[in-house]
Protein backbone atom coordinates (compact mmCIF):
# COMPACT_ATOMS: atom_id res chain seq x y z
CA UNK A 1 0.00 0.00 0.00
CA UNK A 2 1.53 3.30 -1.06
CA UNK A 3 1.92 6.18 1.35
CA UNK A 4 -1.35 8.10 1.68
CA UNK A 5 -3.35 5.35 -0.04
CA UNK A 6 -6.28 4.00 1.96
CA UNK A 7 -6.42 0.29 2.66
CA UNK A 8 -8.92 -1.73 0.62
CA UNK A 9 -10.39 -4.95 2.01
CA UNK A 10 -13.25 -7.14 0.84
CA UNK A 11 -15.41 -7.39 3.96
CA UNK A 12 -17.82 -9.86 2.41
CA UNK A 13 -15.00 -12.30 1.63
CA UNK A 14 -13.76 -12.01 5.21
CA UNK A 15 -17.17 -12.63 6.75
CA UNK A 16 -17.76 -15.55 4.40
CA UNK A 17 -15.26 -17.63 6.45
CA UNK A 18 -17.74 -17.77 9.32
CA UNK A 19 -17.59 -16.88 13.00
CA UNK A 20 -14.33 -18.57 14.07
CA UNK A 21 -12.07 -15.72 15.30
CA UNK A 22 -8.87 -17.35 14.05
CA UNK A 23 -10.27 -17.81 10.54
CA UNK A 24 -11.61 -14.24 10.50
CA UNK A 25 -8.17 -12.85 11.34
CA UNK A 26 -6.49 -15.16 8.82
CA UNK A 27 -8.88 -13.98 6.09
CA UNK A 28 -7.82 -10.39 6.72
CA UNK A 29 -4.14 -11.33 6.54
CA UNK A 30 -4.73 -13.28 3.35
CA UNK A 31 -5.86 -10.02 1.75
CA UNK A 32 -3.22 -7.83 3.43
CA UNK A 33 -0.23 -9.93 2.42
CA UNK A 34 1.80 -8.18 5.12
CA UNK A 35 5.46 -9.26 5.28
CA UNK A 36 6.27 -7.72 8.67
CA UNK A 37 4.62 -5.89 11.53
CA UNK A 38 3.22 -3.87 13.11
CA UNK A 39 -0.23 -4.69 11.75
CA UNK A 40 -2.11 -1.49 10.76
CA UNK A 41 -5.14 -2.20 12.93
CA UNK A 42 -6.69 1.28 12.65
CA UNK A 43 -6.48 1.19 8.84
CA UNK A 44 -7.97 -2.32 8.83
CA UNK A 45 -10.87 -1.14 10.98
CA UNK A 46 -11.47 1.83 8.66
CA UNK A 47 -11.45 -0.46 5.61
CA UNK A 48 -14.09 -2.65 7.28
CA UNK A 49 -16.65 0.10 7.99
CA UNK A 50 -15.46 1.42 11.34
CA UNK A 51 -16.05 5.10 10.67
CA UNK A 52 -14.24 6.46 13.75
CA UNK A 53 -11.88 5.38 16.52
CA UNK A 54 -12.37 7.71 19.46
CA UNK A 55 -10.47 8.09 22.74
CA UNK A 56 -12.76 8.79 25.68
CA UNK A 57 -13.07 8.58 29.45
CA UNK A 58 -14.96 5.31 29.46
CA UNK A 59 -15.86 4.96 33.18
CA UNK A 60 -14.36 1.61 33.97
CA UNK A 61 -14.42 0.30 30.42
CA UNK A 62 -11.39 -0.54 28.29
CA UNK A 63 -13.34 -0.10 25.08
CA UNK A 64 -16.73 0.05 23.46
CA UNK A 65 -18.28 -0.47 20.06
CA UNK A 66 -21.21 1.66 18.98
CA UNK A 67 -23.10 -0.22 16.28
CA UNK A 68 -26.35 -2.01 15.50
CA UNK A 69 -27.26 -5.67 15.18
CA UNK A 70 -26.86 -5.30 11.39
CA UNK A 71 -23.23 -4.04 11.79
CA UNK A 72 -23.43 -1.80 8.71
CA UNK A 73 -20.89 0.52 10.34
CA UNK A 74 -19.48 1.24 13.76
CA UNK A 75 -17.55 3.57 16.06
CA UNK A 76 -14.88 2.20 18.40
CA UNK A 77 -14.07 3.97 21.67
CA UNK A 78 -10.92 3.23 23.68
CA UNK A 79 -10.02 4.26 27.21
CA UNK A 80 -8.24 7.57 27.55
CA UNK A 81 -4.79 7.09 29.10
CA UNK A 82 -4.26 3.56 27.77
CA UNK A 83 -0.87 2.82 26.23
CA UNK A 84 -0.63 2.70 22.46
CA UNK A 85 -0.22 -1.08 22.59
CA UNK A 86 -3.31 -1.40 24.79
CA UNK A 87 -5.28 0.82 22.43
CA UNK A 88 -4.27 -1.37 19.48
CA UNK A 89 -5.45 -4.51 21.29
CA UNK A 90 -8.72 -2.85 22.31
CA UNK A 91 -9.40 -1.80 18.71
CA UNK A 92 -8.72 -5.39 17.63
CA UNK A 93 -11.06 -6.72 20.32
CA UNK A 94 -13.93 -4.41 19.35
CA UNK A 95 -13.34 -5.16 15.66
CA UNK A 96 -13.70 -8.85 16.58
CA UNK A 97 -17.17 -8.13 17.95
CA UNK A 98 -18.03 -6.09 14.87
CA UNK A 99 -17.08 -8.79 12.34
CA UNK A 100 -18.43 -11.82 14.17
CA UNK A 101 -22.02 -12.41 13.01
CA UNK A 102 -22.86 -14.50 16.08
CA UNK A 103 -21.92 -11.84 18.64
CA UNK A 104 -24.95 -10.27 20.29
CA UNK A 105 -24.86 -6.64 21.39
CA UNK A 106 -24.60 -6.25 25.17
CA UNK A 107 -25.94 -2.68 25.45
CA UNK A 108 -28.55 -0.60 23.66
CA UNK A 109 -25.80 0.98 21.56
CA UNK A 110 -23.57 -2.04 20.92
CA UNK A 111 -20.81 -3.49 23.12
CA UNK A 112 -19.14 -2.25 26.32
CA UNK A 113 -16.01 -4.14 27.40
CA UNK A 114 -14.11 -4.03 30.70
CA UNK A 115 -10.52 -4.96 31.40
CA UNK A 116 -11.80 -8.32 32.65
CA UNK A 117 -13.66 -8.84 29.38
CA UNK A 118 -10.49 -8.30 27.35
CA UNK A 119 -8.62 -10.77 29.59
CA UNK A 120 -11.19 -13.58 29.22
CA UNK A 121 -9.09 -16.71 28.53
CA UNK A 122 -9.25 -18.77 25.37
CA UNK A 123 -10.65 -21.32 24.91
CA UNK A 124 -13.71 -20.51 27.01
CA UNK A 125 -16.38 -23.18 27.20
CA UNK A 126 -20.09 -22.53 26.53
CA UNK A 127 -21.17 -23.33 30.07
CA UNK A 128 -19.66 -20.04 31.30
CA UNK A 129 -22.31 -18.12 29.38
CA UNK A 130 -22.60 -16.66 25.91
CA UNK A 131 -21.27 -13.24 26.86
CA UNK A 132 -18.01 -14.65 28.28
CA UNK A 133 -17.61 -16.81 25.18
CA UNK A 134 -17.91 -13.88 22.80
CA UNK A 135 -15.49 -11.78 24.88
CA UNK A 136 -12.95 -14.61 24.65
CA UNK A 137 -13.54 -14.85 20.90
CA UNK A 138 -13.05 -11.10 20.45
CA UNK A 139 -9.73 -11.17 22.29
CA UNK A 140 -8.65 -14.25 20.37
CA UNK A 141 -9.37 -12.40 17.14
CA UNK A 142 -7.32 -9.43 18.38
CA UNK A 143 -4.17 -11.43 19.10
CA UNK A 144 -4.49 -13.45 15.88
CA UNK A 145 -4.80 -10.16 13.99
CA UNK A 146 -1.96 -8.33 15.75
CA UNK A 147 0.46 -11.26 16.22
CA UNK A 148 -0.21 -13.92 13.57
CA UNK A 149 2.28 -16.77 13.34
CA UNK A 150 3.19 -15.64 9.81
CA UNK A 151 4.69 -12.39 11.19
CA UNK A 152 6.64 -13.99 14.04
CA UNK A 153 10.18 -14.97 13.15
CA UNK A 154 10.63 -18.76 13.48
CA UNK A 155 13.85 -18.23 15.46
CA UNK A 156 11.76 -16.70 18.27
CA UNK A 157 9.87 -19.98 18.72
CA UNK A 158 12.69 -22.47 19.14
CA UNK A 159 15.86 -22.90 21.15
CA UNK A 160 16.37 -21.98 24.78
CA UNK A 161 13.32 -20.00 26.00
CA UNK A 162 14.61 -16.44 26.36
CA UNK A 163 12.52 -13.41 27.30
CA UNK A 164 14.80 -11.24 25.19
CA UNK A 165 12.92 -12.70 22.22
CA UNK A 166 9.67 -11.53 23.80
CA UNK A 167 11.04 -7.98 24.01
CA UNK A 168 12.02 -8.06 20.33
CA UNK A 169 8.80 -9.73 19.19
CA UNK A 170 6.65 -7.25 21.11
CA UNK A 171 8.58 -4.32 19.66
CA UNK A 172 8.34 -5.59 16.10
CA UNK A 173 4.57 -6.13 16.34
CA UNK A 174 3.83 -3.12 18.60
CA UNK A 175 2.00 -5.17 21.21
CA UNK A 176 2.45 -5.20 24.98
CA UNK A 177 5.13 -7.38 26.51
CA UNK A 178 2.45 -9.30 28.36
CA UNK A 179 0.50 -10.08 25.20
CA UNK A 180 3.76 -10.88 23.39
CA UNK A 181 4.85 -13.26 26.15
CA UNK A 182 1.55 -15.12 26.13
CA UNK A 183 1.61 -15.49 22.33
CA UNK A 184 5.26 -16.63 22.48
CA UNK A 185 4.40 -19.33 25.02
CA UNK A 186 1.50 -20.54 22.91
CA UNK A 187 3.62 -20.95 19.76
CA UNK A 188 6.98 -22.04 21.26
CA UNK A 189 8.13 -25.53 20.34
CA UNK A 190 9.24 -26.29 23.91
CA UNK A 191 6.93 -26.63 26.94
CA UNK A 192 7.35 -23.60 29.19
CA UNK A 193 5.48 -21.68 31.88
CA UNK A 194 5.10 -17.97 32.49
CA UNK A 195 4.47 -16.45 35.91
CA UNK A 196 3.17 -12.87 35.81
CA UNK A 197 3.73 -10.93 39.01
CA UNK A 198 3.60 -7.52 40.63
CA UNK A 199 5.26 -6.26 43.80
CA UNK A 200 6.46 -9.73 44.67
CA UNK A 201 3.04 -11.39 44.35
CA UNK A 202 1.66 -13.72 41.68
CA UNK A 203 -0.91 -12.17 39.33
CA UNK A 204 -1.51 -15.30 37.25
CA UNK A 205 0.27 -18.26 35.64
CA UNK A 206 0.13 -19.64 32.11
CA UNK A 207 1.84 -22.82 30.93
CA UNK A 208 2.10 -25.16 27.99
CA UNK A 209 -0.12 -28.24 28.42
CA UNK A 210 2.97 -30.48 28.62
CA UNK A 211 4.72 -28.40 31.30
CA UNK A 212 4.59 -29.59 34.95
CA UNK A 213 1.99 -28.02 37.23
CA UNK A 214 3.15 -24.72 38.72
CA UNK A 215 2.21 -24.49 42.40
CA UNK A 216 2.06 -20.68 42.55
CA UNK A 217 -1.45 -19.21 42.56
CA UNK A 218 -2.86 -15.70 42.34
CA UNK A 219 -1.90 -13.73 45.42
CA UNK A 220 0.91 -16.07 46.49
CA UNK A 221 4.30 -14.57 47.26
CA UNK A 222 6.76 -15.19 44.44
CA UNK A 223 9.83 -17.28 45.20
CA UNK A 224 13.09 -15.28 44.94
CA UNK A 225 13.74 -14.08 41.38
CA UNK A 226 17.12 -13.50 39.75
CA UNK A 227 17.92 -9.79 39.55
CA UNK A 228 18.15 -7.73 36.37
CA UNK A 229 21.47 -8.09 34.60
CA UNK A 230 21.24 -4.85 32.58
CA UNK A 231 19.00 -1.88 31.86
CA UNK A 232 16.54 -4.01 29.86
CA UNK A 233 15.34 -5.51 33.14
CA UNK A 234 16.27 -9.01 32.00
CA UNK A 235 18.08 -11.44 34.27
CA UNK A 236 20.45 -14.18 33.26
CA UNK A 237 19.14 -17.74 33.07
CA UNK A 238 19.63 -19.43 36.43
CA UNK A 239 19.00 -22.88 37.83
CA UNK A 240 16.27 -22.93 40.48
CA UNK A 241 14.96 -25.39 43.04
CA UNK A 242 11.97 -27.05 41.40
CA UNK A 243 10.32 -27.43 44.82
CA UNK A 244 9.86 -23.65 44.94
CA UNK A 245 7.83 -23.67 41.75
CA UNK A 246 6.57 -27.07 40.62
CA UNK A 247 4.49 -30.00 41.78
CA UNK A 248 6.42 -33.26 41.54
CA UNK A 249 9.91 -33.95 40.23
CA UNK A 250 10.36 -32.40 36.76
CA UNK A 251 12.99 -35.03 35.83
CA UNK A 252 15.41 -32.31 34.82
CA UNK A 253 16.97 -29.02 35.82
CA UNK A 254 14.55 -26.13 36.31
CA UNK A 255 15.82 -22.96 34.63
CA UNK A 256 14.29 -19.55 35.28
CA UNK A 257 14.70 -16.09 33.83
CA UNK A 258 12.94 -12.93 34.97
CA UNK A 259 12.00 -9.66 33.32
CA UNK A 260 11.70 -6.76 35.78
CA UNK A 261 9.46 -3.94 34.55
CA UNK A 262 8.16 -0.61 35.74
CA UNK A 263 5.69 -0.31 38.63
CA UNK A 264 6.80 -3.64 40.10
CA UNK A 265 5.59 -5.85 37.24
CA UNK A 266 7.55 -9.02 36.47
CA UNK A 267 7.41 -11.84 33.94
CA UNK A 268 9.22 -15.07 34.80
CA UNK A 269 9.77 -17.91 32.35
CA UNK A 270 10.26 -21.47 33.63
CA UNK A 271 11.75 -24.20 31.47
CA UNK A 272 13.19 -27.64 32.14
CA UNK A 273 16.52 -28.88 30.81
CA UNK A 274 16.14 -32.63 30.62
CA UNK A 275 18.82 -34.72 32.32
CA UNK A 276 20.40 -37.43 30.17
CA UNK A 277 19.50 -40.78 31.77
CA UNK A 278 22.98 -42.11 31.05
CA UNK A 279 24.55 -39.33 33.11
Amino acid sequence: MASGESLQLDRMAIEDVGCNPERLAAAIHDQLGLAKGPVPVAAIAAALDIVEIRTAATRGLEGALVTTEERSEGIIMVRAGATSQRRRFTVGHELGHFLNPEHKTTTETGFACTEKDLATPWPTFPDVGWQRVQEAEASRFAIELLAPRRLIRPTFLRGTPDLEKVLTLSGELDISREAGARRWLELHNQPIALVFGRDGLVRYVERSPEFPVVTSRKGDRLPPLPGAADNTGLSHHEEADWRDWLRGDPMGDLVIQALHQREGFTITVLSVEMVDADS
